[in-house]
């Protein structure tokens, strides 16, 4: 590999400096003498009596898998507090560790909140295998992880599955979906953002969940303020035995949305109130990456010299040898504000006030769309899948649903549609159709966008011109449904609008949505990706409740999309 950007968007040199930053790794049963480590053996030996979820408090995951690699995570807690501490960690192929294929140490302290990651690039991992992972720190072992590396580039794969989902705000009830998705047989599990919530307890969206899973920020705000409030998040966020299991069992590919730092945020800007000027806030968006950066499995270098904008590169993508690329974006770091401006009334239940088309605004920014669209267009791979962070697909509703759902919004007396959220690629339609455009110029084949945020479980279809049904399709569109965050049912009952359980919206939305092939926004789950050469299958399931404990699964929706076909089939 060459010291040019490699598929997962790191050049080998980033990768590996960063990788000399953060742990020391060797192969093998001993460690070189050239080390000046006599005592490292003494590191690996488990003595200690202190219980592991007490050494290991957010227990342990991987991510950001490669041919050769992955990373490795935990974070540990010190008997007694104080500097740097050192990490042992090993893996091997199997649970046993007798025989590990790699050992090796990282240290960490309290200007890393006690996160270890280690970025591996090994010859000694094979491509497309399963290993287990764990750190001993203090004679105490974590709990095992177990990972998978990428298949090779070139290799011919006859099938990858993938879990995905998005929004899991802890306080908004239990995390029985993730404690389903662990149970699947995948391989790997993308997470689309909102993987915490910076608010405790707005009104606007939460409060209704389970008393004992009611967060304090250490600020003792309603949103996360300082570095010391969004690690506080992550950590008691990771404290939960379901996300655990989950990030035990698999690899994960995350990006971020806007809840890992602001409510609507955009570059340095939150909208927390209306007032631009108030809202530029680089420092907590440099608190909120940095905690990303800590707390994420993610193979991202991470600088804070670079200011907030340039900290941290999250877009990246993956290939599944030749089968499959899944090419994740920011769709927040370089995006344009609010075309209508900062107001709630602004962005939701608006019809807009023609900003929302002006051809100049972007979500992706320049250097990213094209660096997108080069990925997209020019993979080899018989699939492309774009992790996408928002609705892609244009979201209208009739008029009078929607004065229905926003009594409050200024709706004229007669309309064609209202849009729901402008927050959204409704807020950036000449981007939108500018990447269509250049899907249909390069014949680009087989392309499916999966996408959260919505808190909804949709499928549809990509065109440049949503307004025109003739249009022929560019591409298929999944939305899975939220892990926790409220959904829209709720979202009504919440406001005091009275919604029958037996009322089916999708329906409604489709005469203004034609696009659309399914909605359902009473539940919450996840999505499954299963990936062939000749199909392209996802399967929607969801939990009966968020509120108990034992929650059982349902299949919402099987779909089915043929290769080289444009087409959503209902299985």
């Amino acid at each position: 590999m060459t010291a040019q950007h490699s598929r997962a968007g790191i050049s080998r040199r980033d990768f590996l400096r960063y990788s000399l930053a953060t742990g020391t790794v060797w192969a093998g049963w001993q460690a070189p003498v050239a080390l000046g480590m006599a005592h490292a053996q003494d590191l690996f030996a488990v003595t200690s009596s202190r219980p592991t979820a007490e050494v290991f408090p957010q227990s342990v995951a991987s991510g950001d898998p490669r041919p050769d690699g992955m990373v490795l995570w935990t974070r540990v807690a010190p008997a007694v507090p104080g500097g740097t501490v050192t990490v042992a960690y090993e893996i091997a192929a199997d649970e046993t560790f007798t025989a590990p294929v790699l050992r090796g140490v990282a240290e960490t302290g309290p200007e890393r909140d006690h996160t270890i990651k280690v970025q591996l690039a090994r010859p000694e991992l094979a491509p497309f295998t399963t290993y287990y992972y764990r750190f001993v720190f203090e004679g105490a072992a974590s709990r095992t992880g177990r990972t998978k590396t990428l298949p090779a580039p070139d290799a011919a794969v006859g099938r990858i599955r993938l879990g995905y989902t998005s929004c899991q705000d802890y306080t908004n009830g239990y995390y029985t979906a993730l404690r389903h998705l662990a149970r699947e047989d995948l391989d790997y599990v993308v997470h689309l953002g909102d993987y915490i919530y910076e608010t405790v307890a707005a009104e606007s969206f939460q409060g209704s969940g389970p008393p004992e899973r009611a967060l304090t920020l250490p600020g003792g705000g309603e949103r996360a303020e300082t570095l010391a409030d969004y690690r506080f998040l992550y950590a008691a966020y990771r404290g939960d035995p379901d996300l655990q299991r989950l990030h035990e069992r698999y690899a994960f590919i995350t990006i971020w949305d806007d809840h890992e730092f602001a409510n609507d945020g955009y570059r340095e800007f939150d909208t927390d109130t209306a007032d631009e000027a108030a809202n530029f806030a680089p420092q907590r968006r440099s608190d909120a990456n940095q905690a990303w950066a800590e707390y994420q499995p993610a193979g991202v270098p991470y600088d804070p010299s670079l200011g907030p904008l340039d900290e941290l590169r999250i877009y990246r993508s993956f290939r599944f040898g030749d089968l499959l690329e899944l090419v994740m974006t920011d769709e927040r770091l370089y995006r344009d504000g609010p075309p209508c401006g900062p107001e709630e009334t602004d962005r939701y239940f608006t019809t807009g006030c023609g900003a929302e088309r002006d051809p100049s605004r972007t979500m992706l920014g320049a250097t990213q769309r094209e660096w997108f669209l080069d990925r997209l267009t020019t993979s080899p791979a018989r699939w492309k899948v774009w992790g996408n962070e928002t609705m892609v697909m244009q979201f209208k509703l009739l008029t009078f649903l929607a004065r229905q759902m926003a009594p409050a919004a200024d709706l004229p007396p007669v309309s064609g549609g209202v849009y729901l959220n402008l927050d959204q690629w409704d807020g950036y339609q000449a981007e939108r159709a500018a990447i269509v455009r250049r899907i249909k110029e390069t014949a680009t084949s087989n392309v499916v966008v999966i996408t959260g945020d919505l808190h909804s479980f949709l499928a549809g279809y990509l065109r440049e011109n949503f307004d025109d049904t003739a249009e022929p399709p560019s591409a298929v569109c999944f939305m899975a449904g939220s892990t926790t965050s409220a959904n829209l049912v709720e979202l009504l009952l919440r406001r005091g609008i009275p919604i029958s359980p037996n009322l089916d919206l999708a329906p409604l939305l489709q005469r203004s949505n034609p696009h659309l092939t399914y909605f359902n926004s009473d539940t919450h789950g996840y999505n499954l990706l299963d990936i062939t050469p000749e199909a392209l299958t996802c399967t929607m399931k969801s939990v009966s409740t968020v509120f108990r404990p034992r929650a059982f699964l349902r299949t919402l929706r099987t779909f089915r999309v043929p290769a080289d076909q444009v087409v959503i089939e209902r299985v």
